[in-house]
């Protein structure tokens, strides 16, 4: 009996005084953990950042595509009516208006693209051009593209028979509208780049 009570007095004055081994991590071992994760979420990060450059490129070709086929939509449909010249009114137009859906990151008309968010859309309606502005570059393979915001407008498609870049009788009848792209696309031109990883 007297045993048992020595026992559990030595065993508290133990615990009081810290000299019970420890079960759990020592700050070394936490320290290795901590180092561990994070070198494995840098690598993960680095073989993300191209993917998710390249899902912003994907998701503005796709609106892009989108706009396309509403202004050959609304083109069709003046035809169909026999509405040809009303074809003319649409250079220039904003052709954001034509989509039942607009994106969430279209932030409407504004004078100029000047102080709209990044990853945004925006008409300009000063130059008449819809504008995209891209989410800053994550990976160092896009330092050398053009990082310009690419620019769209909406353009008659004809034939330039006299080469001047300017629709005018000499060129012959005009066919309908294109969604043209005009400025800072070399970001959608570029090749993919997934390809390389």
């Amino acid at each position: 009996m007297n045993n048992s009570r020595k026992i559990g007095r030595n065993r508290s004055s133990f615990e009081r005084f810290g000299r019970l081994p420890q079960q759990g991590f020592t700050y070394l071992e936490l320290i290795i953990v901590i180092i561990i994760i994070s070198t494995l979420i840098s690598m993960l990060s680095i073989r993300l950042m191209p993917a998710i450059d390249e899902a912003e490129r994907a998701a503005v070709l796709k609106i892009e595509g989108q706009l396309r086929s509403s202004l050959t939509m609304e083109a069709a449909r003046y035809v169909a009516r026999g509405e040809f010249e009303q074809i003319r009114g649409m250079v220039g137009m904003n052709p954001m208006r034509l989509m039942m859906d607009p994106p969430e990151n279209y932030v409407g008309e504004r004078e100029t693209a000047a102080g709209v968010p990044r990853a945004h859309w925006v008409f300009a309606t000063e130059s008449q051009r819809l504008v995209y502005r891209p989410d800053l570059p994550r990976t160092q393979a896009l330092s050398g593209i053009e990082q310009f915001a690419p620019e769209f407008a909406v353009q008659l498609a004809y034939e330039d028979i006299d080469g001047d870049g300017r629709y005018t009788s000499r060129d012959g009848q005009y066919y309908g509208v294109r969604l043209a792209r005009v400025d800072g696309v070399g970001w959608l031109d570029r090749e993919p780049l997934l390809e390389n990883f």
